[in-house]
């Protein structure tokens, strides 16, 4: 059953949009019909542009405050797919868009994904999300390699650095 949730929405949200378009451009006419549709774009960059900075700045602060900013990097994805939902012309994705700006709406969605996925940060360990949300950390991942591994210094008997070594 999960394996048709995916086509059917491929397919069947172009057939939405059509119909949303037809009863529209029915109702309100042709040119009201894309005076909608340009707004709606416009909208979506304005929205963008406006949610993009306070999300970047949240997470920001997250950092600052040494908490884990993955959950203001989830809900700064989620804010990006509703832009972009909304800047694609078509009424139904307009509505999950809008539905999608509000920000309880997206922290309900950003919890939802964060208890079916695991977030890795860089030089802090991993961050799983638990029964409620909750943050459980596992710890930092150490790669611990012996001499012989690796080195920086290591060069050819002709001076050159041998394929697959790191050197800077």
């Amino acid at each position: 059953m999960r394996s048709l949730i995916i086509p059917l929405v491929i397919l069947g949200l172009p057939l939405a949009e059509i119909a949303g378009f037809v009863i529209v451009g029915r109702e309100a006419g042709l040119l009201m019909t894309l005076l909608l549709v340009f707004l709606s774009g416009a909208v979506g960059i304005a929205l963008l542009r406006v949610q993009g900075f306070e999300v970047f700045r949240r997470v920001q602060e997250s950092a600052r405050a040494g908490r884990d900013p993955g959950r203001e990097v989830l809900e700064g994805a989620l804010v990006f797919v509703a832009a972009i939902l909304l800047i694609v012309p078509g009424f139904f994705s307009d509505i999950i868009c809008l539905v999608l700006f509000l920000p309880p709406i997206r922290r309900a969605v950003a919890t939802f994904l964060q208890t079916r996925m695991t977030i890795v940060t860089a030089g802090t360990g991993f961050y799983r999300w638990g029964p409620g949300g909750r943050e459980e950390r596992t710890g930092p991942r150490v790669i611990d390699l012996n001499e012989d591994e690796f080195s920086r210094e290591k060069k050819d008997d002709d001076g050159s650095s041998p394929p697959n070594r790191i050197s800077r």
